[in-house]
């Protein structure tokens, strides 16, 4: 008898065990997630590989939290879709814009600069498609979206807080213009509060930093008190929009957590120019000759010479940083950094390619006080926050997900898109739980976490 009681008893707890585990019941506890609506830039608008394309829109941060916020009410979450999957880039040039499709991943010999094979091949990151002229790209950026509106994902490729608040944006950016209710008039964050959103999500101020750093200088930083006086300017407008809505704010990251910045100096050192006592004898009288005796070259291990925003030159010091767009083959065989071998001038590495120690450390300074500014706008209006500047830099040194390691190491690190700014489809889902947390510890919901193995890093060819 008393086996049997053992017996009985061993195999209820172990149900009543059982079933506790395999439990998880999604609440809203009592959040209204009815109309979620997401306000910010190219992270927000599922930018990846240097354009706007149907998939990386599909896997855009937002999307995937809209996907898990069903479990515990949200209703559909409408997005302007681009119909390429090819994608549009845009960089702004004088009298409008230069169009350009997405990056991918290809396979290529590896080459020197004169076209001479060195025995291997790499894994680089080239144009999709380099036929598409310009008029057609064009045409396919200001298309109307493939899906009709009203939509729910204001996120703008380009845009700053304070262009965020600004009526007629869309006549200066064609991702906006292409679904704005009016190019001349409407302003994001407006046409996102005329939503009524009862949550939101906002991610703005990125741009107000990456904007500058991305083209090699600390000039085109945001002033912080402009960024004090949009910010709350446009959560405010948000939360007054008619129903009370709740929501979550992201911190902005430090620039130099991304591979755009930190990949090409961990290849080539700033010092990696070695020189003969001849070699620099010559050097030495040729700067003098152009008037920049103050570089001074020696023998063995020399810094290369870049040139500062302001037009003087310098010699690159411990901790500045190469820009993935540097143009190595320029600096193997055509002396940048150093001298033209052909001309005999001397050649200084153009400052868009260099981020210096003194640049990063006035963007850092710049980057905290924004987020001083975003975490007090929080605390002020009752939001979430999603400290994404902390999260980045965890990944520094990698972090393991579901059985998957990913890290911030441009193309294997398995998180970032082939521009090594953006997130692919398996950053953006690790991302998007990074809001749900936000959300589930500020409100005491339970909204489920995205599985992030159902989406791919970087597809290899």
């Amino acid at each position: 008898m008393k086996k049997i009681i053992f017996i009985l008893l061993s195999v209820s707890l172990f149900v009543a065990c059982e079933r506790k585990i395999d439990e998880f019941s999604p609440s809203a506890n009592g959040v209204n997630f009815t109309k979620f609506v997401a306000v910010g830039n190219s992270m927000v608008a599922g930018f990846a590989d240097n354009a706007l394309y149907l998939s990386g829109q599909q896997n855009s941060i937002p999307n995937l939290v809209a996907e898990q916020l069903k479990t515990v009410g949200a209703g559909p979450f409408v997005q302007p879709l681009i119909g390429t999957e090819e994608g549009v880039g845009v960089t702004a040039v004088t009298g409008g814009f230069y169009c350009y499709t997405k990056m991918a991943l290809k396979i290529v010999p590896d080459k020197d600069c004169n076209g001479d094979p060195i025995g291997t091949s790499s894994i680089r990151p080239a144009i999709v498609n380099t036929t598409v002229d310009q008029n057609t790209l064009k045409q396919q950026l200001l298309a109307a979206p493939t899906v009709a509106g009203p939509y729910d994902n204001f996120g703008v490729p380009g845009v700053n807080v304070k262009y965020a608040c600004v009526p007629g944006y869309g006549a200066y950016n064609p991702y906006f213009a292409r679904f704005a209710s009016s190019a001349a008039t409407s302003s994001v964050i407006g046409e996102a509060a005329g939503r009524q959103p009862t949550f939101f999500m906002i991610w703005l101020g990125d741009m107000d930093a990456l904007a500058s750093a991305t083209s090699g200088t600390d000039l085109l930083l945001t002033p912080v008190d402009t960024f004090a006086k949009y910010y709350p300017l446009a959560t405010g407008a948000l939360i007054a929009s008619g129903n009370n809505p709740k929501g979550v704010a992201a911190t902005i990251p430090d620039v130099t957590s991304l591979p755009f910045f930190n990949t090409i100096s961990k290849q080539l050192p700033y010092n990696s120019v070695t020189l003969t006592a001849e070699q620099a004898a010559g050097l030495n009288f040729l700067y003098t000759q152009y008037g920049h005796g103050d570089i001074v070259w020696k023998e063995g291990q020399n810094p290369f010479v870049y040139s500062k925003p302001d037009g003087s030159w310098a010699q690159m010091q411990q901790g500045d940083l190469f820009l993935l767009t540097l143009p190595t083959d320029s600096i193997k065989c055509k002396g940048m950094g150093i001298a033209n071998p052909v001309t005999y001038e001397p050649y200084p590495i153009p400052g868009q390619y260099v981020l210096d120690v003194a640049e990063q450390a006035n963007i850092k300074t710049h980057i905290d006080q924004f987020n001083q500014i975003i975490k007090a706008t929080a605390m002020a209006q009752n939001l979430a926050v999603a400290d994404m500047n902390t999260y980045m830099k965890s990944f520094i040194s990698g972090l393991v997900f579901d059985g998957i390691a990913v890290n911030t190491t441009f193309v294997t690190g398995g998180m970032f898109s082939t521009d090594g700014v953006h997130l692919n489809p398996r950053g953006c889902a690790i991302t998007a739980n990074y809001f749900i947390q936000a959300i589930n510890a500020k409100y005491g919901c339970r909204i489920p976490e995205a599985n992030i193995t159902n989406y791919p890093g970087l597809v290899f060819p």
